[in-house]
């Protein structure tokens, strides 16, 4: 597979909503840089709607929530103006001035009730979130009418005929361990009162039913369950719902009087599930995804954006009839697709899972292992063209679900409260004993890569295992310390969980810390770090690298320019994955690519 091929990737397809006029989604474009625009179809034709656009939120830093339709009414936030915004047929225009004080995310439309989640970045020590109501009509100079205020994050507002739901959490607490949903009445917000609020439960996502009833989902029994007010539970040995880390709707809906359609997780794939709440039924609808991205529904269809092992994402409308019409996207498979096997694996926790690639016809192939970000991720089966992009050039990829990572209930990700730095580091490495004890990859060619929080968990496993002959950090997190005081709202008592109490205990903070233990690192490395990144700030990058060019080690550090928390620009992109290719050519001895240029290495023996 050539480097454009993964770089040139189809647009993107993302959150369905659909209403009475049409079918909306969101696109994003690899070409335009990652710009993200939305798409409408209606009567067979697709039609740009923000051609001049980048609909994305910057809430909690991850966005999300950055659309939201009613009718043919489209509001969305435009990223190239921070401003939101309405188009309406022909008509377009701001319902937010331009300005830096406010960030806005997590809409909700319905009727003239337009409400989301917004950030007040005046505010200090650190930003105000508060819930809050804006006009269709008056431009909305005052920031818009607060709804909801005190709680320390807000999210998934949902709008009734003249009721609001949404669910909130606070400091030190992400959402995955403890949140509440809410209600209030839209003229007198003073009235909020909680429908699910327990110590150590995580309830997110409401959902209205037709007869003005809460659905939401809670962990007490273990499991992201679907709970209905004045009804049952739906009790399920399976997470049906993902963690918060953006504004997004629930990946799930009320389709009619008595059925929710729902994502439900099961041994680290997502597949459609219809919860019929009069009779526990259960029904799974489309076969054969390897998750499920969104969905929606209008007049009993549901429209799903359906994630494959071999292909693309598609956009499926189902019908109550079980006829299924894909509305975008590829409806073929890619022919030479390799799909992942899952492996469970004995570690010192419990079982762990994880995905195994295997490049065909080659024996005993280099292995590239992979460690999810958030910790809280999941890594899934999904087509990715960077996987296969490895497989082509004869790596074999090890996808790893060390502990900690969502969709295998609330006991799985739990087990890393406290533990991050060491149970993650001892997960993977049992992983890849697994896979090596099968002959199913070179132990002296393992390379380990991740991302941000899997950043954090390869330089770790860097600077305490001898598992690994070369690692990757793509802004991942060095220094535990300057994570826990140097970074955004949305995570900055996460440590506090997955640690311990900062800064009491800033002793473990320090012994956690791989850029501490360099002395113990006796591999190359490859630190790729945005400039503008504020979630992991590039100082991390930099102290990293000065570390280990001190200490001899083999290293190249590619920084990109204007690039934040991830790789967004195409050239930026093309650059990170060169440099990849390039490296661990030049360490494990393999042939040149001659499609790459060659990275320069310091301190590499020739």
């Amino acid at each position: 597979m050539t480097i454009d091929a993964v770089l040139h990737y189809p647009d993107d397809i993302s959150q369905v909503q659909a209403t009475d006029e049409a079918i909306y989604w969101l696109a994003t474009i690899a070409a335009e840089d990652g710009r993200t625009t939305v798409r409408r179809q209606a009567g067979g034709d697709v039609v740009d709607l923000t051609p001049q656009a980048n609909v994305r939120s910057r809430v909690m830093e991850y966005g999300g929530g950055a659309y939201c339709a009613d009718g043919a009414r489209v509001v969305y936030c435009d990223d190239r103006t921070n401003t939101v915004r309405l188009t309406d047929g022909d008509t377009e225009r701001p319902l937010t001035p331009e300005q830096h004080r406010f960030v806005y995310g997590g809409l909700a439309l319905k009727g003239d009730t337009l409400v989301a989640v917004r950030e007040d970045h005046d505010a200090t020590p650190e930003p105000r979130t508060e819930l809050v109501r804006l006009s269709l009509h008056d431009g909305n100079p005052d920031g818009g009418q607060v709804i909801a205020s005190g709680a320390d994050f807000y999210a998934g507002p949902a709008l009734s005929d003249g009721r609001i739901a949404w669910y909130q959490w606070h400091h030190p607490n992400m959402s995955w361990d403890t949140a509440e949903v809410w209600v209030a009445s839209l003229e007198d917000p003073s009235d909020a009162a909680p429908v699910a609020a327990h110590d150590g439960v995580s309830a997110q996502f409401p959902l209205w039913s037709r007869d003005g009833r809460i659905a939401y989902v809670a962990d007490e029994g273990g499991f992201w369950n679907w709970h209905i007010e004045d009804g049952p539970t739906w009790e399920t040995p399976n997470d049906c719902a993902p963690p918060t880390w953006v504004l997004t709707p629930a990946v799930a809906a009320v389709v009619d009087d008595r059925h929710l359609a729902s994502v439900l997780f099961h041994d680290g794939v997502g597949v459609l599930a219809m919860w019929d709440w009069s009779n526990h039924g259960v029904a799974f609808p489309l076969p054969g995804t390897a998750n499920i991205e969104s969905l929606s529904t209008h007049d009993g269809v549901i429209y799903v954006v359906a994630q494959w092992p071999d292909r693309e994402a598609t956009l499926v409308a189902v019908s109550p009839d079980g006829t299924r019409v894909t509305l975008a996207g590829p409806e073929q498979a890619v022919t030479d697709a390799v799909a992942p096997k899952p492996v469970w694996t004995e570690a010192q926790a419990g079982r762990v899972h994880s995905w195994l690639y295997s490049p065909p016809g080659v024996a005993n192939p280099p292995l590239i292992v992979m460690t999810h970000g958030g910790p809280t991720a999941m890594a899934d089966s999904r087509y990715r063209a960077s996987r296969q992009f490895w497989i082509s050039r004869g790596f074999a990829v090890l996808d790893v679900n060390y502990s900690g990572s969502t969709g295998f209930g609330r006991a799985y990700r739990d087990r890393l409260r406290g533990q991050w730095g060491l149970l993650d580091v001892s997960d993977v490495a049992a992983a890849v004993a697994e896979v090596v004890s099968q002959g199913k990859a070179d132990a002296s060619r393992v390379a380990i890569m991740g991302g941000s929080a899997g950043g954090f968990t390869t330089l770790a496993s860097l600077t305490s295992t001898d598992v690994y002959a070369a690692g990757i950090s793509l802004y991942g997190i060095g220094d535990l310390t300057t994570l826990a005081t140097d970074t955004h709202k949305a995570e900055s008592r996460y440590t506090d969980s997955l640690v311990a109490p900062w800064p009491e205990h800033r002793a473990i903070y320090e012994e956690r810390s791989p850029i501490n233990h360099l002395d113990r690192l006796s591999t190359p490395m490859l630190i790729l770090q945005g400039t503008e990144d504020k979630v992991v700030p590039p100082n991390q990058a930099e102290h990293m690298a000065d570390a280990v060019r001190a200490s001899g080690r083999p290293l190249a550090l590619v920084m990109l320019e204007g690039e934040g928390h991830g790789f967004r620009g195409l050239e930026n992109r093309r650059a990170a994955l060169e440099a990849q290719v390039s490296f661990l050519e030049q360490v494990f001895g393999m042939p040149h690519s001659p499609d790459v240029p060659r990275l320069p290495i310091e301190n590499l023996p020739q």
